[in-house]
């Protein structure tokens, strides 16, 4: 019975387990291995029920940890002392020079030009330009922060919530009757809420290559090359500081019950996969372990940059070649998920469980630069309308504005509840051909439905519902998003590694 239901990729894995056992209680007068006094003590314990078990893997989690002070923790540690105590200063020394200039009254003079770069290491001058709103620039839809903050919200609390399916639980069965909740199953749909991300970032590409586009008459190669060197820039400015944490010195700081296996399991994939994240290839070595598993999307949104700006820039003379090239990225990304998932019978969508991260099912439907390219084709289109109506009103009709509401509300809606009410009904009994179809079709209908809502948006319908998602405030939580993002699985990580209740 139990390898009936452990066979079953609804259920729980019973046949596996994952809690910690304290062996000086159990194997202190055990003659004999661990793994041996294990055995034992499970087959003495389950031998009236007729089981019998054994142990194939085991992790021993001590005092003192493997892992060695060397030279590469020590010059990280003396690189990030000196990079915090230059932070400091300056943000010292231009407060006093910029309150110096207040009081003298007759020199009205701005800061030199060496002042104003060492300002970009300022922590009071950032704090003011994320803080203050009057930065915020109209033309590129402040609407965004807000879309940007909700996103990132949900993708921090999912990822939370996942972290409780990958430490020890007090009971599976309450774990089996939690997976087939909605809330629960609303996590599941992550592959098809994470691509708003991609179809955003595409959008502006779009649309600031368009414009320069109208301002210059052609837009050169180089502009592309500069472009991407702004996009690594953004990117790796953040990731690496936290890359190198992870492969040096965290690993070091704290000892728990789970610290060996998730923080010690991090620090050696850090090590040794640390160049995936600085190439922007890690998507594609997730199932040799990838140094932060969060960042697979960094690395498909900057793929999808580079292969967007080479098709803006091909196609910029004429339009109709865009829409052709968006159209066959789409029909590309039909073909190739339709044919991964029925040669390998996968399924559309996949359930949180402890082995969830580990399957390719996982990395074919939402880790893959082909499973996003729906929504570089997107963005690119609705990035050239929302430029060429800049000025003047599309959707000028009432019925035309109510009729968006209709599409965007059913396809951003609909589509998220169509996956969830099948995974709860037939998820497990339809056909291959259903299956694929449907994992290589369902994802366009959202992210059709949200390039909608942000075209509909950037033409000032909406409302209410318009100006809430331009609230001040948002725009401040918006530009913190992505730093959080970034930041908000090393928590996870050292929260889980010290965790010392069952959950």
């Amino acid at each position: 019975m139990i390898e009936e239901m452990s066979s079953d990729s609804r259920n729980y894995r019973h046949d596996l387990l994952r809690h910690g056992i304290c062996t000086s209680g159990i194997c202190s007068s055990y003659q004999g291995t661990i793994s041996e006094c294990l055995e034992h003590h499970y087959k003495t314990k389950y031998q009236n029920l007729g089981l019998v078990g054994r142990v194939e893997e085991m992790r021993c989690e001590t005092p003192t940890s493997k892992y060695k002070v060397d030279a590469i923790d020590l010059t990280i540690s003396v690189f990030l002392g000196v990079y915090v105590a230059f932070v400091l200063s300056v943000t010292i020394w231009l407060e006093i020079v910029k309150n110096k200039s207040k009081r003298d009254t007759s020199n009205n003079r701005t800061l030199t030009r060496t002042q104003k770069c060492l300002s970009v290491f300022s922590i009071f001058d950032n704090m003011k330009i994320i803080v203050d709103v009057r930065h915020q620039d109209k033309d590129y839809m402040p609407f965004l922060q807000t879309i940007r903050f909700v996103l990132s919200v949900l993708v921090i609390f999912g990822h939370v919530k996942g972290f409780d399916k990958i430490t020890p639980l007090l009971n599976p069965d309450s774990y089996e009757k939690e997976a087939k909740t909605w809330f629960h199953l609303f996590f599941s749909q992550g592959k098809i809420i994470v691509s708003i991300f991609f179809v955003i970032s595409s959008w502006l590409m779009a649309i600031k290559f368009f414009r320069r586009l109208k301002a210059e008459g052609y837009v050169d190669f180089g502009y592309v090359v500069r472009s991407t060197i702004k996009r690594y820039i953004r990117f790796t400015s953040g990731q690496i500081l936290i890359v190198a944490l992870h492969g040096t010195l965290l690993v070091h700081l704290f000892r728990g019950p789970l610290w060996e296996t998730i923080m010690g399991t991090e620090h050696q994939m850090c090590r040794e996969n640390w160049w995936t994240n600085l190439l922007y290839v890690g998507n594609f070595a997730v199932s040799d372990g990838i140094c932060l598993i969060h960042t697979w999307s960094l690395s498909v949104d900057f793929q999808l940059t580079v292969l967007g700006l080479l098709i803006l820039w091909l196609t910029q003379k004429k339009p109709k070649y865009l829409f052709l090239a968006c159209g066959l990225v789409i029909i590309g990304h039909i073909i190739i998920t339709f044919a991964y998932l029925f040669s390998n019978h996968y399924k559309f969508s996949v359930l949180f469980t402890p082995e969830v991260l580990f399957v390719k099912e996982w990395q074919a439907t939402w880790t893959t630069t082909c499973s996003n390219l729906a929504a570089l084709g997107c963005g690119l289109c609705i990035g050239h309308f929302s430029t060429k109506y800049d000025k003047e009103k599309f959707i000028t009709k009432k019925v035309y504005a109510n009729l968006w509401w209709l599409i965007t509300t059913v396809l951003v809606v609909d589509t998220p509840l169509a996956s969830m009410y099948s995974m709860t009904t037939w998820y497990y009994s339809h056909s291959r051909w259903f299956t694929a179809a449907y994992g290589s079709t369902d994802k366009e209908f959202f992210i059709f439905g949200i390039a909608m809502l942000i075209f509909g948006l950037s033409q000032d319908i909406g409302g209410v519902f318009k100006k809430s998602m331009e609230w001040a405030p948002m725009y401040t939580m918006g530009h913190l998003s992505f730093g959080a993002y970034i930041i908000h699985y090393t928590f996870l990580n050292i929260e889980a590694g010290l965790r010392r209740t069952i959950t």
